[in-house]
């Protein structure tokens, strides 16, 4: 349903890369698999509260009308598109309240990706309800597997699932989209996690949840989204001094009570598969192990393979398998969430191959 035309980079118009091509391919690629993927398109429903828990009401009431605002106002019916950004030099001397969308567009957007289209709300909602569904199923899968794990099961085989959706979700903030998105998918099913009273510790406190956010670029969305509390633990492998370019330094580390729970690892363009797997196990044993989380969602991103056309590291398809292993080894209940990733000839393989890296299986 999300289909806008054309994107601005390095100054050219170009074919939107966040396309539904993306969904198809990496759907083919694992409904080829039957052996190892069980794939269902049923979702539920959760309404507005999870996704308010997250977004400011003034940003919903903005996506939701944006489209025909914007036509009623003139604007060209290829979408919605911000001529006129309140860079903070600008906007400095007061704080006015945009009246009109032309305006509007600028005052809830950060750049020239995140094109909203007649459908691209309707798009969003239903990429966060299917994330949400999987948290349930989450939930679900995760009391098996520790009745199991108390009955003397080992860790080695924890439960994965995947939500596959577009469009994706970890740059969108509280109140501004952009990077190709809109809702925050993993900042919603996380926050709809923590607020469940049903889900208790042992010691009768919140589940704890770690968000990996293994995409080529930083989650700035989930960062602001989460940077004040103490619980999820995110975590973020991202290049180093690329887009958005003015987030995920080493030394944002949180703010009060979330101080030290936000941990950025940049990495320099050159990262390899060895590089990039042992960055990962590192973080793993410093950070995720010691956290002690029920659960962790993965904001999932091949965009770190070597021939994207607009990221890349040096990743190859080979990599990708090593990397959902070292995920597996943390041995926890597992929700993975489509973020990034635009070489559409291997985005099915690169991401089955997180997937059944995951599984135990190359």
């Amino acid at each position: 349903m999300h289909t806008p035309q054309y994107e601005f980079l390095s100054g050219a118009e170009t074919h939107y890369f966040e396309s539904p091509e993306r969904r198809e391919a990496i759907l083919n690629f694992l409904r080829s698999h039957p052996d190892m993927f069980e794939v269902t398109e049923y979702f539920e429903d959760f309404g507005y509260q999870p996704i308010k828990r997250v977004h400011k009401k003034d940003f919903l009431e903005y996506l939701e009308t944006a489209y025909e605002e914007w036509i009623a106002e003139g604007g060209h019916p290829n979408g919605v598109l911000p001529a006129t950004i309140p860079h903070h030099k600008l906007a400095r001397l007061g704080r006015l309240k945009a009246s009109n969308c032309l305006a509007k567009s600028g005052q809830y957007c950060f750049d020239l990706s995140a094109v909203i289209t007649k459908n691209t709300f309707k798009s969003a909602w239903n990429a966060a309800q299917i994330t949400l569904t999987a948290a349930k199923e989450l939930v679900r899968i995760g009391e098996e597997y520790e009745m199991n794990v108390t009955d003397g099961s080992s860790r080695e085989n924890p439960p994965g699932l995947y939500a596959l959706v577009r469009p994706p979700g970890h740059h969108a903030q509280s109140d501004l989209c952009g990077g190709y998105c809109f809702l925050n998918n993993v900042a919603i099913a996380t926050q709809w996690l923590i607020d469940q009273p049903e889900l208790k510790r042992k010691d009768g406190g919140l589940k704890k949840i770690v968000i990996l956010d293994i995409d080529f670029h930083h989650g700035n969305g989930t960062q602001e989204i989460f940077y004040t509390t103490s619980n999820p633990l995110y975590i973020s492998l991202h290049s180093d001094d690329d887009y958005p370019y003015f987030t995920g330094s080493e030394i944002e580390r949180g703010e009060g009570e979330g101080l030290g729970f936000n941990i950025n690892l940049p990495l320099p363009k050159a990262t390899t598969d060895d590089d990039y797997v042992e960055a990962l196990e590192k973080l793993i044993q410093e950070h995720i192990i010691p956290y002690k989380a029920d659960y962790v969602i993965v904001s999932l991103g091949v965009d770190t393979f070597k021939d994207d056309p607009i990221a890349g590291f040096l990743v190859t398809s080979e990599g990708y398998p090593r990397i959902g292993n070292a995920i597996r080894k943390i041995g926890l209940p597992t929700l993975f969430v489509q973020e990034g990733g635009y070489c559409i000839e291997m985005l099915g393989i690169n991401v089955g191959g997180i997937l059944s890296g995951f599984l135990g299986r190359a």
